[in-house]
This record gives C-alpha cells, sequence and structure tokens, in this order.
C-alpha cells in the first residue's frame, strides 16, 4: 500500500523515536538517582536524610533506589552514565 503522504509518516515514525528517546532518557536519569542513593546510604547516609535533603517522602527515596536495582538486574553491564 502507498502512502500519499510521506512526509507525514515520516513525522509520525520522528515522533515517536523521539518519544522513545526520552522515555529511556528519563528511565536513566531516575536509575542514576537511585544508584547515587544506593551508594551514599551504603555510606551511611541514612534514607531519610537523603529524603530530607531531597525534599521527597522516604517512599519516594525507596522508589529510586528500587529503580536503580531493577535497571541494574534488567541491563547487566549496560552503563548509565
Amino acid at each position: 500500500m502507498s502512502s500519499e503522504v510521506p512526509e507525514v509518516l515520516e513525522a509520525r515514525d520522528a515522533y515517536r523515536q523521539a518519544e522513545a528517546d526520552a522515555r529511556l532518557l528519563r528511565a536513566r536519569g531516575r536509575a542514576r538517582l537511585g544508584r547515587e542513593i544506593d551508594r551514599a546510604n551504603q555510606r551511611r547516609v541514612s534514607l531519610e536524610a537523603i529524603a530530607r535533603e531531597l525534599d521527597v517522602a522516604l517512599n519516594q527515596v525507596l522508589r529510586y533506589r528500587e529503580t536503580y536495582r531493577n535497571w541494574d538486574r534488567d541491563h547487566p553491564g549496560e552503563p548509565l552514565d
């Protein structure tokens, strides 16, 4: 099937790719934050102190850390930086 509007289809494909790229960028950023939270916690910085510094609830800090752990599990060897 040929298209009468190839430019529109091309723009749509570019938009979809941009959306996918943005999701990955956000996921990596969130995982990086979680990694640094995990590292700070390993240095004995309490998660409560981190939450206060970030001005978020403790539960949010836990979710960031979990995001990092999931990333590390699902993307072995793939760098975040």
